[in-house]
């Protein structure tokens, strides 16, 4: 790293030849870089002894504020209490002012805040400046996901490397043996100054160009360690969690997500420390693994949120957003097949985000239904809707005149009618990342079922994915087919109640169409004529379940007679015919 020179520039001002570092960052992890800067700062003659550390000020419940503490005491009370940080570190609460003179930037705050501190330095660091992130996650913009240390950069315009590594911040602080990585994309002799300024006797650290893939495995193990809580909330033992499928497939998932992001990713990466030695760390301790445990042994009805307000004492739960970052990407680039660990963690995490969805639907007399009542929800938001207004005069049924260009909602003043269109679009933006995720995992049931009979009738894109399904059979059978009923089972029973919803939500919508002209019915008649067998059953179904729901009498034989039909049922009809339509479309 080029050091400024001793000395006056051409325009007389004079140049410190020391390196100044900042903390940006202070709970537990950024006090524990804070120590390890502070102790090398002050044997190195390349460096100032004094390091700044950035703290986002809080107050005490002594009144006192978190920054006159550590500088007081040396100890940061709230994230790292009875560790001395060293006399070298001052705390300070304003962000530009710690890092105006530094020339070398440590960034160690959860990822969630990075866009938010880079835009307010955007423009204030100036010279040069080098970089390193500590931090682990991405942030998922309309162009794709992008790293932290890559956000760094476009934001700030410097050079930013990457640590990671099998790293608990509390076992650190009290000086027991760890090791990481440092990850770097340009010059080694800068990668060797991060090296040389975090190096202990403790704490190894070695360099590795491999910016990306050092930072996604900094990321990624973050939701394995989530499923590694979940499988122990479950006491599914550590059999589950380390041989079966866990962190094995963890790792691969990992390697296989990040090449997909990045093909330059070297494979070597994952067997640093901060790969698999990381995985295996932050799996069996680390507060990712221990929240996500407490969410499984309280069945799902502790949100995230809150064990992490009551377990973290202030500091933030990564998995659970990584988890959705990481299904946002894959949902987006249609890959979501080929990570079942990762959505899965995705799917079991997202419960707790829909609480107030579940909470606001109506509830359900079906015993069986299972997971928020999206449809009811939407159903009822639709119902009231329909009900704050008096309809509009109709045009009388067989009217010759060509109808309105409007079907739902035609009868109902324009706001009203464009409200409704707005719901309907909105239910349906919700239902389609739950939608995914179940095709995704009905398809895996498909594959493990259709591989417990030997007969794969569908293409398998990883081989280690059917290796991984064929080692669960051989050494657990009565396991293996547990999994596949109950999983089945819980497939069937949402799709069976998120049709039974959609069934309500329809009739709720049909009620605002207009009446249907002749020509309409007659086009009807004849596109049901041209469905295949089973969709004719479908109709017939139709039909029957809106003459129970009237009160209606019907026999077991259902002729379809459109004259005879209400315009609720004639519209419900339409749309049914029009998905299918739509449907065989887009299969052709």
């Amino acid at each position: 790293m080029s050091h400024a020179k001793s000395g006056e520039d051409a325009n007389g001002e004079c140049h410190d030849s020391k390196s100044r570092v900042t903390i940006v960052g202070s709970g537990s992890w950024g006090s524990v870089a804070a120590k390890l800067v502070a102790s090398n700062a002050l044997k190195l003659p390349s460096f100032h002894d004094e390091v700044r550390m950035w703290v986002f000020e809080e107050v005490l419940p002594n009144g006192e504020k978190l920054t006159d503490v550590i500088n007081k005491t040396n100890e940061n009370a709230n994230y790292l209490p009875g560790i001395k940080l060293g006399r070298n570190v001052v705390a300070d609460p304003d962000l530009e002012n710690a890092v105006k003179e530094a020339n070398m930037l440590v960034f160690v705050t959860p990822h969630q805040f990075m866009d938010g501190i880079c835009k307010k330095l955007k423009g204030k660091i100036k010279g040069e400046v080098e970089a390193i992130s500590l931090v682990k996650g991405m942030e998922v913009k309309k162009e794709g996901p992008c790293m932290i240390s890559s956000l760094i950069t476009k934001e700030l315009g410097i050079n930013c490397c990457v640590l990671m590594g099998a790293n608990i911040a509390n076992e650190i602080a009290v000086e027991k043996f760890s090791e990481a990585t440092v990850g770097y994309r340009e010059s080694r002799e800068i990668a060797d100054t991060w090296v040389q300024l975090f190096s202990t006797p403790y704490f190894m650290v070695t360099p590795v160009h491999d910016v990306e893939g050092v930072e996604l495995c900094g990321t990624l193990k973050n939701v394995v360690a989530i499923a590694a809580g979940f499988v122990d909330g479950l006491e599914m033992g550590n059999n589950t969690k380390a041989s079966a499928a866990i962190m094995r497939i963890g790792l691969r998932e990992m390697k296989a997500l990040s090449k997909l992001l990045f093909p330059s990713v070297k494979g070597s990466t994952f067997f640093e420390s901060c790969g698999v030695a990381d995985v295996i760390t932050t799996c069996f301790g680390g507060r990712n693994r221990r929240v996500a445990e407490a969410f499984a042994q309280s069945g799902g009805k502790r949100s995230f949120d809150e064990l992490e307000a009551e377990m973290l004492e202030g500091q933030k739960l990564q998995g659970v957003s990584t988890a959705r970052e990481v299904y946002e990407t894959l949902n987006h680039s249609g890959k979501l097949e080929m990570f079942p660990l990762f959505s899965t963690v995705h799917q079991i995490c997202i419960g707790p985000m829909t609480k107030r969805a579940a909470e606001e639907a109506p509830p359900s007399t079906d015993s069986s239904t299972t997971g928020p009542n999206f449809l009811g929800c939407y159903r009822d938001q639709v119902a009231e809707l329909l009900s704050q207004e008096e309809r509009l005069p109709h045009h009388e049924d067989g009217d010759t005149k060509k109808p309105s260009t409007e079907i739902i909602g035609a009868g109902i003043s324009s706001l009203k009618r464009e409200k409704l269109k707005a719901l309907l679009r909105q239910c349906v933006t919700d239902l389609i990342p739950g939608v995914d995720e179940m095709q995704s995992r009905a398809r895996s049931m498909l594959l493990m079922s259709q591989l417990s009979n030997k007969k794969p009738s569908i293409s398998v894109t990883n081989e280690e994915v059917e290796d991984d399904i064929q080692l669960l059979m051989k050494s657990d059978p009565r396991l293996f087919k547990e999994i596949v009923k109950k999983h089945t089972d819980d497939v069937l029973t949402s799709l069976n109640n998120m049709q039974q919803q959609a069934e309500k939500l329809l009739d709720n919508v049909a009620t605002s169409c207009r009446p249907m002209s002749r020509d309409e019915k007659r086009d009807l008649q004849r596109s049901i004529k041209e469905l295949p067998g089973g969709n004719l059953k479908r109709i017939a179904e139709i039909i029957k379940d809106h003459h129970a729901a009237s009160g209606k009498a019907f026999s077991d034989e259902v002729t379809v007679n459109l004259e005879e039909e209400d315009n609720v049922m004639l519209w419900r009809l339409h749309f049914y015919v029009a998905a299918v339509k739509s449907a065989r479309k887009l299969a052709s």
